[in-house]
């Protein structure tokens, strides 16, 4: 039989298994009530064209003003709720967290070797473990003992920026990186093309494209997998494999650095030594390795988001000039020219901390951030939540932020100027039991960042 020949037979049996997955919609939902809103679906494939590959949220916005604030749609047989209102998403994934607190399971990431990740793992037993030993070195208490290397290595970055402003991401990428190696693992880098570096790097890069033809059909039409898989040549395979090599080097090499120094005697105490050294040989019937190899991982790919808050930082510094004027004159006055802002300073410096809450509002890594899966059918208002539904939120609610696209700060201050506690961003980290483990890190890093590029540097747009 001819690739060809085999590609229509397979074209076929997932027509007739998107028709299958069709007719059981209507088992599952006995009283007959509607779906929420939402363009009308195409034959067969739902809104799968709808929905562009590049900046959806754009799409998704625009069908707010059109169908209201809970959304449904159909991506082939995979149904996605859209959420554009806080008070909705409060009361779904807060409130009702015990039923919207599951992921959907992308076949292409295990294909990859990403199902190691907390953020992905569906919710349970095992989920539970990997985000306990998460949170025992990542909340907020244990954070402040990371403060010392946080501090260096914020100093670091403000050196190479001041000899070398071309490129600065990439100054603020091994900034990351080696503050997350050196807590993770006591390994130290130095060079720009560092080895463990380059792995990371990749991997996140692959991962954050993994949707290509053919693998994007694999995760919403699941039975096409056992289909596909005799097939050779298909791109999603290859691609599938290249990353599974290096996120399987990724996961042993810095462990190995880490666990050997630990039983040399030498080298730094760290996060591996730690776990290593206080936990059983076995935790909730998962191998003690493979899970401080899994809590690790997820720490140091985590570092994306401090990233992206530094990198909106820059961005919104150099758009609004008068909000970068009015927070240096701010740490000028309590800090003084002399020295740098340190974190005992923070409580004194409302407005930083504003531009810094605004800076996680206005540019989240994820718009629509990570979709949560229902564990069980739901009726919200009178509409049907299938079981098993993607819901993903948007966070930008104009009723919640006055003009949301515009950078003010003012926003999270009252009228004398002191921070409101109560307006924290914190849906910049997910909501309910799947918010970030790893947020009150993020937070401290971009914070003190943040702070001593305002107090040294001025940010202003490439005259190019």
């Amino acid at each position: 039989m001819t690739v060809l020949g085999a590609l229509v037979i397979v074209a076929f049996s997932v027509f007739l298994l998107i028709v299958k997955r069709y007719r059981y919609w209507r088992d599952v939902n006995p009283l007959g009530l509607l779906h929420p809103p939402g363009p009308k679906p195409w034959p067969i494939v739902g809104n799968y064209f709808q929905v562009p590959a590049q900046h959806p949220w754009f799409t998704y916005t625009e069908w707010d003003r059109q169908y209201g604030d809970i959304i449904y749609t159909r991506l082939l047989t995979e149904d996605v709720i859209i959420i554009n209102s806080a008070k909705i998403a409060n009361d779904l994934l807060e409130t009702r967290s015990n039923i919207y607190s599951s992921r959907p399971q992308f076949y292409m990431l295990h294909l990859m070797g990403f199902d190691f990740n907390l953020g992905f793992k569906p919710y349970g037993s095992e989920w539970r473990t990997y985000r306990r030993l998460f949170h025992q070195v990542f909340r907020a208490e244990k954070v402040v003992d990371y403060f010392p290397i946080i501090a260096e290595k914020s100093r670091e970055l403000l050196v190479r920026l001041l000899y070398t402003q071309d490129g600065f991401m990439k100054h603020v990428q091994h900034f990351a990186a080696a503050d997350m190696m050196l807590i993770l693992y006591g390994y130290k880098i130095t060079e720009e093309d560092d080895h463990f570096v380059y792995l990371v790097e990749q991997a996140l890069r692959m991962i954050s494209d993994f949707i290509l033809p053919g693998a994007s059909v694999v995760d919403l039409v699941p039975e096409v997998r056992k289909l596909l898989s005799w097939l050779p040549g298909l791109q999603f395979k290859a691609y599938a494999a290249s990353c599974l090599g290096l996120v399987t080097e990724l996961q042993n090499e810095p462990f190995n650095f880490a666990k050997s120094n630990m039983i040399s005697g030498i080298g730094m105490k760290c996060i591996t030594s730690q776990l290593l050294g206080c936990l059983p040989s076995r935790n909730d019937s998962h191998p003690l390795e493979e899970v401080v190899k899994g809590v690790t991982r997820v720490g140091y790919i985590g570092k994306v988001h401090t990233t992206a808050a530094i990198d909106g930082f820059f961005l919104a510094m150099s758009l609004c000039p008068d909000v970068q004027r009015k927070a240096q004159e701010e740490i000028d006055g309590v800090v003084g020219k002399s020295r740098l802002p340190e974190f005992d300073d923070r409580r004194s410096l409302p407005y930083v901390e504003a531009v810094l809450w605004e800076v996680l509002r206005w540019r989240v890594v994820t718009p629509l951030g990570v979709s949560h899966a229902t564990t069980e059918a739901d009726t919200y208002e009178g509409y049907f939540i299938p079981k098993g539904n993607w819901s993903r939120a948007i966070h930008m609610d104009e009723r919640v932020y006055d003009e949301p696209e515009k950078f003010k700060p003012e926003r999270f201050l009252n009228t004398y100027g002191a921070i409101r506690g109560d307006t924290y961003p914190r849906t910049a980290f997910g909501m309910g039991r799947r918010i970030c483990p790893g947020r009150h890190f993020v937070d401290a890093v971009a914070w003190i960042v943040i702070a001593r590029i305002l107090a040294t540097f001025d940010v202003l747009k490439s005259e190019d």
